[in-house]
């Protein structure tokens, strides 16, 4: 059975980790039978998004391993259309991430409507760190304005997942990420029940967070030995059109 972590990050750290480089991380994978990362940098989520872009781009070039994702800013939206050009249209980028000090604005917003339109060229998802209430209700507005754009909620939300379901339950355009550090009791199997099947993804938070913590919470879930498959690979090599 192949496994697919739809998420981890590379580069320097804000907390204690010495995976910070590929070779650590494939470490890591090879570790606990990771065959495939996405990965962001981390200096483009929290520092500068086109130097970080970049020196993920030369990271990942010659790795089979990774994937990664492209970092925008929608209050940067011409330089962020042109990171879009410079990476979506490759075959190492798989979806883009909003710049972290964006989280702290409204998603609903004009340089937020505007970032997403210029991403219906592409085909890959929009991942979104949720952090409040109101980012699920400006999730929801944007999923309805754009239904054929992909959007992502990593961690699934971590202490806010029931709510995040409850979103998701209504948009087919939204996919969980299970991650994160949240492990109440079996929300595996509950979020099976609120969206389907088709819409759960692992994903770990690498390095930051070992890849047997999401693997145990799936591994725990009541969920059918097929349906954990279908988290741990088949739905997002269907979502990432692999």
């Amino acid at each position: 059975m192949a496994i697919i972590d739809c998420y981890g990050e590379l580069g320097p750290q804000p907390y204690p980790t010495q995976a910070t480089t590929p070779d650590a991380v494939e470490k890591l994978m090879t570790r606990f039978g990771v065959d495939m990362t996405f990965v962001v940098s981390t200096e483009a989520l929290r520092g500068s998004m086109q130097t970080g872009n970049a020196w993920l781009a030369a990271q990942i070039k010659e790795r089979p391993k990774f994937k990664g994702y492209c970092v925008l800013h929608p209050l940067m939206l011409e330089a962020s259309i042109e990171e879009e050009r410079k990476y979506l249209f490759t075959d190492k980028f798989v979806g883009a991430m909003i710049h972290e000090s964006a989280m702290v604005r409204p998603l609903y917003s004009d340089p937020m409507r505007h970032l997403v339109k210029s991403l219906l060229r592409y085909s890959g998802p929009l991942l979104l760190k949720i952090n409040e209430p109101r980012q699920l209700n400006d999730l929801e507005l944007l999923a309805k304005e754009f239904p054929t754009q992909k959007f992502m909620i990593l961690h699934m939300a971590d202490e806010m997942w029931q709510s995040a379901l409850s979103t998701a339950s209504q948009l087919l355009n939204i996919t969980l990420e299970i991650g994160g550090s949240n492990a109440d009791n079996d929300k595996i199997a509950e979020g099976f029940a609120t969206v389907g099947a088709n819409r759960m993804v692992f994903g770990s938070g690498m390095p930051l967070i070992s890849p047997v913590y999401a693997m145990g919470i799936i591994r725990d879930s009541s969920i059918s030995a097929s349906d954990k498959d279908r988290i741990l690979d088949k739905n997002a090599t269907k979502i990432f059109g692999l």
